[in-house]
């Protein structure tokens, strides 16, 4: 294949690298692009597509642009729109919006109605709790959140409930639940997030006439951050490529971080045998950060064997050395990064530019201890999204059963919301009566009302007469005027007045700003929305209903909009998997030490899983543009016990010119600037050291067979077999079954 059709003379190619322009010219065929941390592979994909518009004469609505997250896909139209004005007609999405439009077109062909709604986490646990409670399942023994997260596992894997086996030694009645699941679900036509890609694989395997309609729509096709995907979205992509092959992939292997939540970075790997024609065209230049920091991530990720090689310059020069600081303990570690911080500041830095990152949220609380003290300003990364308020799921929830009174996830959420004295033993009556009955809470809420005390039948019957009141007038009204109506009806904007206090007035707020985010829904992304969706309908001659049914979808899918917090004149605390994607001009990694990062269960669980670890650690270096401070403790405390640790092995991957080590405390110094650690042995597998010696035990091991207990790697599991100090534990299926330390600090039993 020849890869120089460049039409150099192209002002989308103005400006980029030899790479660069090979990877936007490149047009037919699959291409996978491996781009390096900081190598602008968001301008290669954007000018990309507006290369294929503008000097390849590709027609917008025949390109598709797949990203991970809404705040990507926006920049990526925005940036794309920028370029050219055609670029508004390109179908930029999430995997799950993308979802969302061809199921609420084709859904009904796999029997569910077309206006179905989607669960959102907190939706998902309650309809979970009620699965449990019918089963007899003690939900305090294995709580609904191991069961959500199976369940997602399994779909991730295209498995249906038919498709789970007999799991030996597991005595959870995992497949039950999965099949109680899956049925209540359907029953109130929702379906979770997992589904949104698992039913879209099905339905396009089941029904070869709607997969061409969108491979003929899609001719091209872009996805970014291809590392991360899992199984399901691999299969959808594979599926819309496969006509037309003309399939660019952009990630990077050395950043796959997301095994935990189901990511293969076997999709990336195994690219080429999954296109034996593809291209693969490496971005390493890095524009980001100086030589020195790159040389370091390039050390580390050396020591991973499953790689596409690939090595990361920069042409910023070497910059400084990066600063490593063994403290004698965390206390004397946060202390270190506040005086340097404060150097920095005096200096003439700014506080914007300073980010802290962790491996574990945990580690946060003694840094912000001291920063109060200092009087070092921080925020905290990983506020509460706007949607996920409680005000804002109430409304949501009000707006949900007004659309469909079959909703009964809504229905339990706002039957007593606010307080109208039907207590949740009444709830309960009700929906147990109506899945008696097989009908919905509203539906049957008349009949079940004659067999309960007038009172509370009084209450519900006019709690029913309020939604059916509301659902009749909707289209009488825009969706701001609704959302008002709603709010004074049903007595929550009346409740939180009366209330009077900080708090409910900052709840009133956020219900003014879900109004203001309606009108410019309904004047703006509602014309998006019908070009994209090629409706026939115009928007005028949308009813209230319709446009209210589109934005609750579209604000369940706004899973990655936080609350807008950036203080510009506050630091950056997150963990390392948070910043992935971000840039500061200085970073600290701090607690960099074996048994912290790595942790000890990845370092005991072997190299596969210590590979990750080193990709984090490798994503931690790479967040720094001109200063990196690498920081840890020989000594801190953990569960309440003085804990000894060796430096992270990832620091030892370094090579020693890169680096500034700084003298030690505590009687540590060294006068060569060699850390004390240097030259010293390495076991295989570090445990921690407590303070008070122990001497073996002769004691009988304290699990039993059948204990439950919670590994914070691999999860819940129960024990099949009890020798000596070794207990082998039944996992989920995906899990398998281990043999592990029953002392080890990993394992907690479950009482």
């Amino acid at each position: 294949m020849n890869l120089f059709t460049t039409k150099i003379e192209s002002p989308l190619l103005a400006g980029m690298n030899a790479q660069q322009r090979l990877a936007t010219s490149q047009t037919e065929g699959p291409l996978l692009i491996l781009a390096g941390a900081g190598s602008g592979k968001t301008r290669v994909v954007t000018h990309r597509i507006a290369y294929l518009i503008e000097e390849m004469g590709v027609a917008p609505w025949n390109i598709l642009a797949i990203t991970f997250t809404n705040k990507a896909a926006r920049e990526m139209k925005e940036r794309t729109t920028n370029l050219t004005p055609y670029g508004r007609d390109v179908w930029v999405s999430t995997f799950h919006s993308m979802c969302v439009s061809i199921l609420r077109k084709h859904i009904d062909v796999l029997g569910y109605e077309k206006n179905f709604a989607i669960l959102d986490d907190a939706d998902q646990i309650s309809a979970l709790k009620q699965v449990l409670k019918e089963l007899n399942i003690d939900a305090k023994k294995t709580p609904p959140k191991y069961y959500a997260a199976r369940i997602s596992d399994v779909k991730n894997q295209m498995l249906i409930p038919a498709d789970i086996v007999s799991e030996r030694f597991v005595t959870d009645k995992f497949k039950e639940v999965y099949t109680r699941y899956q049925n209540l679900l359907k029953a109130n036509n929702r379906l979770d997030f997992d589904d949104l890609l698992m039913l879209t694989v099905i339905l396009f395997e089941q029904h070869p006439g709607i997969l061409d309609y969108y491979q003929q729509k899609f001719r091209y096709i872009h996805v970014d951050e291809y590392q991360d995907t899992n199984h399901a979205q691999y299969k959808l992509v594979k599926l819309l490529a496969g006509f037309h092959r003309n399939l660019c992939v952009v990630g990077d292997s050395d950043q796959s971080i997301y095994s935990w939540r189901g990511a293969d970075i076997m999709n990336i790997l195994n690219f080429e045998q999954d296109y034996a024609e593809a291209v693969i065209i490496k971005l390493e230049q890095n524009y980001r950060s100086t030589q020195n920091i790159l040389d370091a991530a390039n050390d580390i990720i050396a020591n991973n064997p499953a790689q596409y090689e690939k090595k990361l310059y920069s042409e910023l020069g070497d910059g400084t050395k990066i600063i490593t600081k063994q403290s004698f303990n965390d206390n004397q570690e946060v202390q270190f990064v506040a005086s340097e911080i404060k150097k920095i500041i005096a200096n003439g830095g700014s506080y914007e530019d300073i980010v802290l990152l962790y491996r574990m949220n945990s580690q946060s609380r003694l840094f912000e201890q001291n920063f109060i003290r200092e009087n070092i300003p921080y925020r905290l990364v990983g506020g509460l999204s706007f949607f996920k308020r409680k005000e804002i799921k109430d409304l949501v929830a009000f707006l949900r059963l007004i659309l469909d009174p079959r909703d009964d996830f809504s229905f339990e959420r706002i039957v007593n919301v606010p307080t109208r004295g039907i207590g949740a033993t009444t709830i309960e009556k009700i929906i147990s009566a109506a899945m008696s009955m097989e009908s919905s809470c509203m539906d049957s809420l008349p009949v079940i009302a004659q067999s309960l005390n007038k009172g509370i039948a009084g209450k519900l019957l006019t709690f029913w007469d309020m939604i059916n009141s509301l659902r009749i007038r909707v289209d009488q009204f825009d969706i701001k005027e609704f959302v008002e109506l709603v709010l004074v009806e049903t007595g929550y904007l009346a409740n939180l007045q009366a209330e009077n206090t900080i708090e409910s007035m900052s709840r009133i707020d956020n219900l003014e700003e879900f109004k203001s985010m309606a009108v410019s829904f309904e004047k703006e992304q509602l014309v998006e929305f019908i070009n994209r969706e090629e409706l026939e309908i115009p928007l005028d001659a949308m009813s209230t209903s319709q446009k209210l049914e589109i934005l609750l979808a579209d604000i369940v899918l706004q899973t990655d909009v936080t609350e807008d917090t950036v203080d510009k004149e506050k630091i950056t605390m997150m963990t390392v998997h948070a910043a992935k994607g971000l840039e500061f001009n200085t970073v600290f990694i701090v607690g960099f030490e074996d048994g912290m990062f790595p942790l000890y269960s990845a370092i005991e669980e072997g190299e596969h899983v210590l590979e990750e670890e080193r990709r984090l650690a490798y994503v931690a270096v790479t967040r720094a543009e001109r200063r990196l401070y690498i920081t840890n403790a020989r000594s801190r405390m953990h569960q309440g016990k003085t804990m000894y640790h060796k430096v992270s092995r990832f620091l030892e991957e370094i090579d020693d010119s890169r680096l500034e080590v700084l003298g030690g405390v505590g009687g540590f110094a060294s006068v060569n600037k060699t850390p004390f650690f240097a030259n010293q042995p390495r076991p295989a597998v570090k445990k921690p050291i407590p303070t008070v010696p122990t001497t073996k035990s002769s004691k009988p091991n304290l699990y039993q067979i059948g204990d439950k207990i919670m590994h914070e790697k691999l999860g819940n599991g129960t024990v099949v077999a009890s020798v000596g100090d070794t207990i082998t534990v039944a996992f989920s299926v995906e899990r398998g079954i281990k043999k592990l330390k029953a002392g080890h600090p990993a394992i907690k039993k479950k009482e």
